[in-house]
């Protein structure tokens, strides 16, 4: 079971974490679940090499084949690895299901040439760092992005077939998984996987553990609604995030509180007068600076200053 893109790290009874080793290129995180008589994984990594060591993983944990795979959201790097598992059914929201579809066969090209624009962008972000952890930070970063670039001309679309709304529940003969969604709050869609008898939370990435959360895709006032209603409507001990390791639901707050003050501190640099290039020099966020992927948040900022600036000049 050992390999370099992810340890295992068991969550709860029948339920272990697949979690990114950082730099390896599966970037994001993934779940293996024993449901007695079925084994669901969740998410399927950012790879399709690390995806085929996360179902031949799963199938020796549970020493069954992988009959479900939910995708909790659209992004590369928690569904690239779907093309491992076409023996399994995949399940997803409606949305997701549509916003993959639509996006057609992988252009290749297309794909490259995005993915080595991040990859010049970060070399120049770099070059302006002094920061050990932001170095380090970035160098991950830009091994990840290019072992994809590599990647990609293998990679194959998988679109999900099995939709739900709301809610749909997959009862096994030892535990129940609750696949929900409560809406879009990191991506235009977002699900969560529940597992009652356990109390375990699989989040996609509503919930990192010390990582920066990416919110240009998504509404960080929804996120902030659907976290605060996982938190009044579910009964969770352990979490597996969508980044970092498995950890408790002490996170929920925690991301909370960085997509409150992040909001907080871009309204006040959008009615500040001063220029975006301005507030990008004051660099992370005060209490954030030591949290993974810190680049992230210059994303995060630029893509609120702008929303903001367009709202207060209507």
């Amino acid at each position: 079971m050992n390999n370099k893109y992810f340890t295992i790290q068991q969550a709860s009874e029948g339920i272990w974490g697949a979690i990114s080793v950082p730099g390896s290129g599966s970037l994001g995180n993934a779940a293996i679940i024993d449901l007695g008589d079925l084994t669901v994984v969740v998410d399927t990594t950012n790879l399709p090499q690390s995806g085929a060591f996360l179902r031949q993983t799963a199938e020796q944990l549970t020493n069954k084949p992988v009959k479900y795979v939910v995708n909790t959201h659209f992004h590369g790097d928690h569904v690239n690895g779907n093309q491992e598992f076409m023996k399994s059914e995949f399940i997803s929201t409606v949305w997701t299901r549509d916003l993959l579809s639509d996006m057609g066969e992988v252009n290749i090209d297309l794909m490259q040439q995005n993915t080595q624009k991040l990859i010049n962008s970060l070399i120049q972000v770099r070059s302006q760092q002094r920061g050990p952890h932001m170095l380090t930070e970035i160098d991950y970063d830009l091994s990840v992005q290019k072992t994809l670039y590599d990647a990609i001309p293998s990679l194959r679309r998988v679109i999900p077939t099995i939709t739900f709304d709301d809610k749909l529940v997959i009862k096994g003969t030892k535990r129940t998984i609750e696949v929900l969604s409560y809406g879009g709050g990191h991506s235009l869609s977002d699900a969560v996987v529940y597992v009652p008898e356990e109390r375990t939370l699989i989040t996609g990435d509503l919930i990192t553990n010390k990582t920066i959360p990416v919110m240009p895709h998504g509404n960080p006032y929804a996120w902030i609604r659907i976290l605060r209603r996982i938190q009044k409507d579910l009964k969770v001990d352990t979490v597996i995030p969508g980044h970092g390791d498995v950890s408790t639901p002490a996170r929920i707050p925690e991301v909370i509180r960085f997509l409150e003050e992040t909001i907080s501190y871009v309204s006040k640099a959008a009615t500040s007068g001063k220029s975006e290039s301005y507030w990008l020099d004051q660099g992370v966020l005060k209490d954030y600076e030591d949290w993974h992927l810190p680049q992230y948040f210059r994303w995060n900022f630029r893509w609120l200053f702008n929303s903001m600036l367009i709202q207060n000049n209507r």
